[in-house]
């Protein structure tokens, strides 16, 4: 027994295994305690950052709940105040938004001038503060985060692009447009680009009633009574200067006749040329509006001095052959179809609109002096977006 004793004790094959673990042991105990110091920074780092994150999210939600007031409640202007910036007004939301466990809170200001929200030039400047209380209401703010935005609105005037369509638009090979193109629904060709503008597609409800429509033609219809009224169906079969004439029936233009318009002339039905026609035959710088359709087979630069419009009010609006048109063409009811190689200056504003192959249109105002429809919004794009968690 006691040599096998004494063999045991003599046997020390553990004994490096043995320090391994003691050394594992020491370094184990120095790396484990700031390990666990860096982890909890983490840990605490990770919060703050999510908490950042809400708040962002927050206040972000603050700035698009303000573009869409812009869009579908605009602040009366009886509720903006004066504010300790010059020459800005402010409009304060009068209770935080809650956005969930946050509180938002969202100033709003815009230029003091005569003010419409749908100016060109007009911009809304937003403050939106995202707060967050951990400390249980007892020691105020724990932080907050601000986003300061400027948002411009998106304004389509009505009669201020060269083509605007209530639905589609259709344009052959080699038509050149100048200026902005407004649809709703589809523009063909599909990588149509005009000069000096842009393809902007709208949603279908800025555009004016049928109420509207109606309010403003009764207005053309009474400056064109006022010149007087003729009964029945005009029949032009030579040469004619027309002022201000309100017709009770069909406008009709023999082939070799030219109608010079120096009014408005209202006709309460249709308009129309006869297909043989041999020379132009409308001209001058009134306007022409029809309740029905409206169908020209040559004009010579109408409206080539002053505001002109041609209006069909429940109808469509054909151009046939070549020739210059300078005045608004609106067909609010109705397909407006212009011939290869018409040149058009102003604008073409219909329910639809088919150009053929080498038409040129270009935009200017042609009928500013009438008062049309007000501009409307619609749409809003940030201009600029900074995020500062020292604004408070």
């Amino acid at each position: 027994m006691k040599t096998f004793v004494r063999g045991v004790i003599r046997d020390e094959k553990g004994a490096g295994v043995l320090a391994l673990v003691l050394v594992l042991l020491v370094v184990g105990g120095l790396v484990l305690t700031p390990l666990l110091g860096l982890m909890g920074t983490g840990l605490m780092a990770g919060q703050v950052y999510e908490k950042k994150t809400h708040e962002l999210y927050s206040a972000d939600a603050g700035v698009e709940d303000v573009m869409w007031r812009i869009l579908y409640d605009p602040i009366p202007s009886e509720l903006w105040e004066a504010s300790d910036l010059p020459d800005w007004k402010v409009y304060r939301y009068p209770e935080p938004l809650s956005v969930g466990n946050k509180s938002v809170d969202v100033e709003v200001y815009r230029k003091d001038r005569d003010w419409t929200p749908c100016r060109d030039d007009f911009t809304y400047r937003v403050l939106s503060t995202a707060v967050t209380d951990d400390s249980g209401g007892t020691a105020g703010i724990d932080s907050s985060t601000t986003v300061e935005a400027y948002i411009e609105p998106l304004v389509l005037d009505l009669f201020g692009g060269a083509l605007v369509s209530m639905t589609d638009i259709s344009l052959k090979k080699d038509t050149k447009v100048e200026g902005d193109v407004y649809y709703v629904r589809e523009i063909t060709p599909e990588d149509f680009q005009p000069t000096g503008g842009e393809t902007i597609q709208v949603s279908g409800d800025v555009f004016p009633s049928q109420q509207e429509v109606d309010d403003f033609v009764g207005d053309l219809k009474a400056l064109a009574s006022a010149g007087g009224t003729h009964n029945g169906t005009m029949k032009i079969s030579s040469d004619t200067i027309l002022n201000s004439t309100y017709i009770a029936g069909d406008l009709y233009i023999a082939a070799d006749a030219t109608l010079t318009i120096n009014g408005v002339v209202y006709v309460r039905d249709s308009v129309w040329v006869k297909k043989e026609v041999q020379d132009y035959n409308l001209a001058g710088s009134g306007s022409l509006i029809a309740e029905r359709d409206i169908d020209l087979r040559k004009v010579s630069g109408f409206g080539a001095s002053g505001d002109s419009i041609i209006m069909s009010v429940y109808g469509a609006i054909n151009f046939k052959k070549e020739g210059s048109v300078e005045a608004v063409v609106y067909a609010p009811n109705g397909l407006i179809t212009i011939d290869k190689g018409m040149t058009v200056v102003g604008s073409v504003v219909g329910k639809s609109i088919q150009a053929d192959k080498e038409g040129s249109f270009t935009y200017v105002p042609k009928a500013s002096s009438f008062g049309f429809f007000a501009p409307t919004v619609y749409g809003a794009e940030i201009k600029t977006y900074t995020i500062n968690p020292l604004l408070n």
